[in-house]
């Protein structure tokens, strides 16, 4: 009923349903997977005037994913993002300028793009208008600036990121230029935050400003492919490949075995996979507490998919009490982390979801 709702709307001209709409079709969500019908409903989401729709189709032309790479249409529909205000687009066209491979290199351009992204919160876009500050590029020199938003950087970023930009300043990559010692910053807050990687990649950082060996660029990732995070990753992604042929094949007991191994790893997806077994009494006896908890311990990981069903359940009454509040809660958190439907969720509470969420939450890639 509701994928004939959310199609019913879409035809109607809803927006957020088309998008929601192109978003299953994209991801094979409850529906089987099309990659033309994906493209023509965000195609008219965005032509109905969403900004989100905009941004994924900068991304398909980008990245070839969908439809085939189209430099001319990554350009229509990244700057047509960013001028509807997505932060996401904003960052991502201000590197289009600032590398200037699709357009004119333009450094005040960047920057003025960049720092309209940062005021919104994006993390990348607070660290990359520091940096600018620092280097005095698109803007004037002013380092107290460059700290103001690196710690505001500091402030919202995580792991990943602290990984991604310490990795930019040993190796300069990404128009950044080496210095060991940033480096290393970013490193120890990463590293302080326990991700692994970062605690490898510090460690030889200050050995090499201590006049040890530094690792190039090809041995630190020979490293890291053999540490016990990327170890654990492969056997927890192993488990839940496995568990999904199973799944597919009709052999529910080692599905749920694998999963359950996965899900033990942390993986998200497989905890969200359990949780949908006892629900709907796949191989074990059906059990909504269990799989509501498993659920919320899925959400908590970062899937979208539990995220927007824990939405659902809230606003159906399904295993937990009927709650708008939470429902509009558990949607917005699904919208950020990318699952696109929950938009036209929130569309049926309020009038303009893509900026509740923006206002609502960390942005997520």
């Amino acid at each position: 009923m509701a994928g004939k709702t959310i199609e019913q709307d879409a035809k109607k001209g809803n927006p957020y349903a088309r998008l929601g709409l192109a978003y299953m079709y994209h991801h094979g969500k409850n529906i089987d997977p099309d990659p033309e019908l994906a493209l023509k409903w965000y195609t008219r989401s965005a032509e109905a005037g969403c900004s989100r729709a905009k941004w994924e189709l900068a991304k398909i032309y980008r990245d070839g994913s969908i439809a085939g790479r189209d430099r001319d249409k990554f350009i229509h529909y990244l700057k047509a993002a960013a001028d509807a205000g997505v932060p996401e687009a904003k960052t991502e066209w201000g590197f289009v300028n600032l590398r200037g491979v699709f357009t004119e290199r333009d450094e005040t351009t960047a920057f003025r793009w960049m720092h309209s992204a940062a005021l919104q919160g994006d993390p990348m876009a607070q660290f990359m208008v520091g940096y600018m500050y620092g280097k005095g590029m698109g803007t004037r020199p002013d380092l107290s600036e460059q700290e103001l938003w690196y710690a505001k950087a500091g402030l919202t970023g995580d792991g990943d990121f602290f990984y991604w930009v310490g990795r930019n300043f040993e190796y300069s990559l990404f128009n950044v230029e080496e210095d060991l010692f940033e480096a290393g910053r970013w490193y120890k807050m990463g590293a302080d935050m326990g991700h692994e990687n970062c605690l490898i990649c510090w460690k030889n950082i200050l050995s090499a400003l201590e006049g040890g060996k530094h690792d190039t660029l090809e041995e630190r990732d020979a490293i890291l492919m053999n540490s016990g995070v990327e170890k654990e990753k492969l056997a927890r992604e192993q488990a839940l490949s496995a568990a999904d042929y199973f799944l597919e094949t009709g052999d529910d007991e080692r599905a749920f075995k694998n999963y359950s191994i996965s899900a033990e790893l942390g993986d998200p997806l497989a905890m969200f996979t359990l949780a949908m077994m006892y629900h709907a009494g796949v191989y074990v006896k059906r059990n909504d507490r269990k799989a509501i908890d498993l659920m919320m311990k899925a959400s908590v990981a970062g899937s979208e998919d539990a995220q927007f069903t824990i939405g659902t359940f809230y606003e159906k009454g399904i295993g937990l009490k009927k709650s708008q509040e939470e429902a509009v809660k558990y949607f917005t958190k699904a919208a950020a982390n990318g699952h696109l439907a929950a938009y036209y969720k929130l569309s049926q509470y309020m009038d303009h979801p893509e900026i509740h969420v923006r206002n609502s939450a960390v942005i997520v890639r």
